[in-house]
């Protein structure tokens, strides 16, 4: 009860705090922008006070009849100042999507893959999966996309409310839309 309070005063000041600061109304909606790759679904999920992203396996993968998958995550930033670039990487655990669609990873944040006081600008998330010794890395060239593929992709989904710091509901509703395709 206590963290659901917290959550609805987050929300609340969050709101309350952007219009104060004559942030426009939906300045804390959320945007999903989502690119399949074979049986691999990645997304972004932003908003004026959030960035995050999710990796899904589709159940039509080679893995789809597993118990559990894991992924290998990796991303790619450059400094906008300086044009170096730094690829972080992650293993993850992807838990059944309860109607079937395949496997998700919970939410990340953007800058857990990106190191403090980098004037970041992400370029490309890679995904490799596995259960066990067997593997679906994309015959080893991984499930990769770039960050303008995502900005040019048609599969986008904007909330009409206001969101907090974590993905709102219809937000994963529109993955998983994602991986029955």
């Amino acid at each position: 009860m206590k963290k659901i309070m917290a959550v609805v005063a987050l929300v609340l000041f969050a709101g309350a705090a952007a219009k104060a600061a004559n942030y426009p109304g939906n300045y804390t909606y959320q945007t999903v922008r989502a690119a399949s790759k074979g049986p691999a679904v990645i997304a972004t999920v932003s908003s004026g006070i959030m960035n995050k992203f999710a990796v899904a396996y589709k159940s039509s993968g080679i893995l789809g009849g597993s118990d559990s998958i894991q992924a290998v995550v990796r991303v790619t930033a450059m400094n906008r100042y300086s044009g170096y670039s730094q690829t972080v990487e992650r293993v993850v655990s992807l838990a059944k999507e309860q109607n079937g669609a395949g496997f998700m990873a919970a939410e990340m944040g953007i800058y857990d893959f990106i190191p403090q006081g980098f004037a970041w600008d992400m370029k490309k998330i890679e995904v490799a999966f596995f259960s066990g010794q067997q593997w679906d890395s994309n015959y080893g060239a991984n499930y990769a996309v770039e960050k303008g593929e995502l900005d040019a992709s048609e599969a986008v989904f904007k909330s009409e409310y206001n969101g907090g710091p974590n993905v709102e509901g219809d937000c994963w509703g529109f993955i998983v839309e994602q991986m029955r395709k």
